[in-house]
């Protein structure tokens, strides 16, 4: 009986790993807040919906240009993928985030002005709804020249978000 699960067990994660996929549907990273009960979380619930959208961007435009094989998608009605069979879709929840700032980074160092973007990322598999990874991407900016940039940290854990995916479909990680 014990022999027959794990055989069972091994051929569905091969087919769910060993599944083809063409495009993968970003979601608008969920944010709750109503949960305020530590201090990330707090932090986590003042994020701008405007910094969300422009999280979806920079990540589907990262996973855009990425030789991936993936085609990155907004989703819903208008912007979903055309072959749900061949689909991912990326979800998450922040659970911190400090906005930062470039001029504390600069003047004062020493960690003064850190940003932060914490995410419990979740990549499905579209038609199915098999969860294929989770885990938490995190990105630090600490510095950077002249400080750093509020978009390059933006870029950056797009760049995080990209090789989480890559990780999870098998594939090298790019470089960072």
């Amino acid at each position: 009986m014990n022999k027959i699960l794990t055989i069972a067990l091994v051929l569905i994660s091969t087919s769910i790993y060993s599944k083809s996929y063409d495009c993968i549907e970003v979601s608008i990273f969920d944010v709750d807040r109503e949960n305020i009960s530590t201090r990330a979380l707090a932090r986590a619930a003042e994020i701008p919906e405007q910094t969300l959208q422009a999280l979806q961007t920079y990540v589907r435009t990262e996973l855009n240009i990425d030789d991936n094989g993936l085609e990155a998608k907004k989703g819903g009605i208008d912007h979903s993928c055309k072959n749900s069979e061949s689909a991912l879709k990326l979800k998450g929840t922040i659970t911190d985030y400090k906005k930062g700032s470039r001029v504390m980074r600069y003047m004062v160092g020493f960690g003064a002005g850190k940003q932060k973007i914490q995410i419990e990322a979740e990549l499905f598999d579209k038609s199915t709804g098999d969860l294929i990874k989770k885990d938490r991407v995190v990105d630090r900016k600490i510095g950077g020249l002249v400080g750093g940039s509020e978009n390059k940290g933006k870029r950056d854990f797009a760049e995080k978000m990209n090789n989480f995916v890559r990780v999870a479909l098998g594939m090298k990680k790019s470089k960072l």
